[in-house]
């Protein structure tokens, strides 16, 4: 009879937690198949509606839900033709000067008031030029499957083209330094479009207001003959990623938060001229981080972007009323990748349950698993992907379930790159020296602390930093980020932005904590000195369902304490008065006696009362 395989913790899918890496470098199959989307989510307000906008934190899965819509679309129709622009890949710092001397200059063309005209750069012809082309190369691409070939076609390319730069591979827009704009057409014997004369258009140059008044010119010529062109029945979707700002030095933040805001203006502008055309079944879809729009709002001027983006705007939350619950939709992700991987080996499941009973134990740290785990994460996808590779890292992971040793093991990587994260969402608020200075402030302070407590170390230890000036700001950006929340004195109720919380509180009755995940990283502990120490040495111990047998030396009302050894070291345990026998136990005191021997398991270690809990039911 064939042994029937048992998955191990490392044979779990994982998956990567940028979902383009996870696309180019796995199946795309295994991706689908896992992928798990908010109940309240209706992404077909997306493809079919008016929504356009996909908004949300980093790691909250705007990209996965980019790549899984194209999806959708090519299970409704397979003749879908669809493009991505994945701008954190595509454009680096050099290609972003390069389209911000553009702007310099276009902005000169540009109806906007005198007095802004030397501090303001603008990027909606830039981004428009790019997404003219980007639907040109797409409907070449598709044999003229989008639009007609027709004369008003042929005069739409030959504008575009009027426009010319060296050639970028089709994979890459490249951003040159230079542009042809050409003047009038000459057709060749051969029937093929040529440009000439041409003038030179140097992005560099500051004395060029004719050649960036033509390019204006051009464009505008282009918009209103796009307008005027005949649609073939084939479905269009482009679907753009969203464009990081870095705060490198203010100059450059305000160049990128520039791009970004008038990259989100022309997606706007593009999909009211396409539903004005008349154009079905054709639409530019947009991801945008939450706290890029934040920073736009707070570092530039923003155009009304909130009024572009209100109304058009679909956020990606992935709150869930109850944290105790395997059917939370972040928790899911984790069962269905487990689902997937016992699939591929003939292993089938009626319900999650069933997968929540095999692969995890019922308690960590005296709380129920599922609460543990979310209570480490943000409630974003990523934290989930980014737990299960910790797990896999880690020395047990060939255990047959997610153990607490696991757990205990896989913090130290979980939490650190949690912090790397959350550090690249501030980004676009600070810059790298204030950054390290916040968190030299939190490092090895108290994982909860009041307001004043905080100012006093402020005080003492960086009364030249910043953060003297700037700490309700600096506190404000953390709790929304997701770094801190707020817990409540009398209620211990807490408060966190991602759980819909907004604005964080400063009031004696409500603590600052920060967040869990990133204790271990920042060296906080609710445990001090030797007592800390034997908590450290226990948790590093991976000894769950181990057979025991445990040796009672006292019995108090509900428990039997006991002692009991594994590979010749000694442990403290104590065995719960319902887990000593599957009959009800009337009276302990009658039925368990100093000195007895008990054939026990091991579950988990207590860390408030320094014990082992052991079982003696069956695991």
């Amino acid at each position: 009879m064939e042994i029937q395989k048992k998955l191990e913790v490392r044979d779990i899918y994982i998956g990567k937690p940028d979902a383009k890496d996870e696309i180019i470098s796995q199946s795309s199959d295994e991706f689908f198949k896992s992928f798990v989307i908010p109940q309240s989510f209706d992404y077909n307000e997306l493809i079919s509606g008016d929504k356009m906008f996909i908004s949300g934190f980093k790691g909250t899965g705007k990209t996965a839900l980019l790549l899984f819509l194209n999806n959708e679309c090519l299970k409704v129709d397979n003749q879908t033709c669809s493009s991505f622009m994945l701008f954190k890949s595509d454009y680096n710092n050099i290609q972003r000067m390069n389209l911000e001397n553009v702007s310099n200059n276009i902005i000169k063309t540009i109806d906007i008031q005198k007095d802004t005209l030397e501090t303001e750069q603008d990027f909606e012809y830039i981004w428009r030029w790019i997404l003219f082309k980007q639907i040109i190369d797409d409907n070449t691409r598709q044999h003229g499957g989008i639009f007609i070939e027709d004369k008003n076609w042929i005069n739409f390319i030959e504008t575009i083209n009027k426009i010319s730069a060296d050639k970028s591979s089709s994979r890459f827009l490249k951003l040159p330094n230079k542009l042809k704009l050409g003047m009038h057409y000459i057709s060749q014997p051969t029937g093929v479009q040529t440009v000439t004369p041409e003038i030179e258009l140097d992005f560099n140059s500051k004395d060029n207001l004719k050649e960036y008044s033509h390019f204006v010119s051009l464009i505008d010529e282009a918009t209103e003959l796009f307008s005027c062109l005949s649609r073939k029945d084939i479905p269009y979707y482009l679907f753009i990623d969203e464009l990081e700002a870095f705060y490198s030095e203010k100059v450059t933040l305000q160049r990128d938060l520039k791009m970004i805001r008038d990259m989100i203006i022309t997606v706007k502008f593009m999909n009211d001229l396409i539903k004005k055309s008349n154009f079905n079944n054709i639409k530019f879809i947009c991801s945008i981080r939450t706290e890029i729009i934040n920073s736009i709002c707070h570092y530039i001027s923003p155009k009304e972007i909130n009024k572009v983006i209100s109304g058009y705007s679909c956020p990606l939350t992935w709150s869930y009323d109850n944290n105790n619950s395997y059917a939370h939709p972040i928790f899911e992700i984790w069962l269905k990748r487990i689902e997937l991987s016992e699939n591929k080996i003939g292993i089938q499941f009626k319900n999650y349950k069933e997968i929540y009973d095999k692969w995890f134990c019922p308690e960590l740290h005296n709380t129920p698993t599922v609460t543990y785990i979310l209570n480490n994460t943000w409630n974003k996808p990523r934290d989930i992907v980014r737990f299960l590779n910790a797990t896999k890292n880690t020395q047990h992971s060939r255990r047959t379930l997610y153990t607490p040793g696991i757990f205990n093991e896989c913090v130290s990587e979980y939490s650190e790159e949690s912090l790397k994260e959350l550090k690249e969402e501030l980004n676009a608020l600070y810059t790298p020296e204030e950054i390290k200075e916040i968190f030299m402030c939190l490092t090895g302070f108290k994982p909860i602390f009041s307001y004043d407590e905080l100012i006093k170390r402020i005080e003492k230890y960086f009364k030249i930093s910043f953060l003297n000036e700037k700490i309700n700001s600096v506190l404000n950006d953390l709790y929304r980020v997701g770094i801190i929340g707020n817990n409540s004195l009398s209620s211990n109720i807490s408060r966190w932005e991602y759980k819909g919380n907004q604005g964080i509180i400063f009031d004696e009755e409500w603590e600052i904590v920060i967040h869990r995940a990133l204790w271990k990283t920042l060296s906080l502990s609710e445990k001090h000195g030797r007592i800390a120490t034997i908590i450290e040495k226990n948790n590093s111990i991976d000894l769950y369902g181990t057979f025991v047998e445990a040796v009672v030396h006292k019995v108090v009302l509900g428990f039997a304490i006991v002692t009991f050894h594994v590979d010749g070291e000694k442990y403290n345990g104590s065995i719960y008065v319902n887990n000593l026998s599957e009959k009800r136990i009337k009276n302990i005191f009658d039925f368990v006696k100093p000195g007895d021997v008990l054939n026990a398991s091991v579950l988990t270690y207590n860390s408030k009362h320094l014990k082992w809990n052991l079982t003696c039911l069956d695991m």
